[in-house]
């Protein structure tokens, strides 16, 4: 059976996590664009409605906590799951900020499995070569 996609936003202005995310999900099935701060995130979303961010706490130009305000202002957005990524910024900060979970890091993908299952309807079993 076929199904559709899962469609990923990972913003993230470390070029070497963007890359380890995206590879990882990709390796999950899913289809993965990336932006380097949230100034190109919310261009993205203009274009693209995803399932699923991710969503680094510092970037240069607009950091993950005025981007989130942002992505929640637009209609579409309130319900968009924004999964904040950081390794110094607790949970409580990121459901403060309009985040709706934190997963910290670095990048692993057990701890993508959990989130994009969280998330989405993405489930292990109806991915072709999932976590293989």
């Amino acid at each position: 059976m076929l199904i559709e996609q899962i469609l990923v936003l990972v913003v993230e202005n470390d070029e070497v996590n963007a890359q380890v995310a995206r590879a990882m999900l990709e390796r999950l099935g899913c289809r993965v664009d990336t932006a380097e701060d949230g100034v190109e995130a919310i261009e993205l979303l203009a274009k693209t409605s995803y399932h699923l961010i991710f969503m680094a706490w510092q970037m240069p130009r607009m950091d993950g906590l005025e981007t989130t305000a942002r992505i929640r202002s637009l209609p579409h957005g309130r319900v968009l799951p924004i999964v904040g990524t950081s390794a110094r910024i607790g949970r409580m900060e990121c459901l403060a900020a309009g985040m709706n979970d934190l997963m910290p890091k670095p990048f692993r993908l057990d701890k993508l499995k959990v989130e994009l299952s969280k998330w989405t309807r993405w489930k292990e079993d109806l991915q072709t070569g999932a976590g293989r």
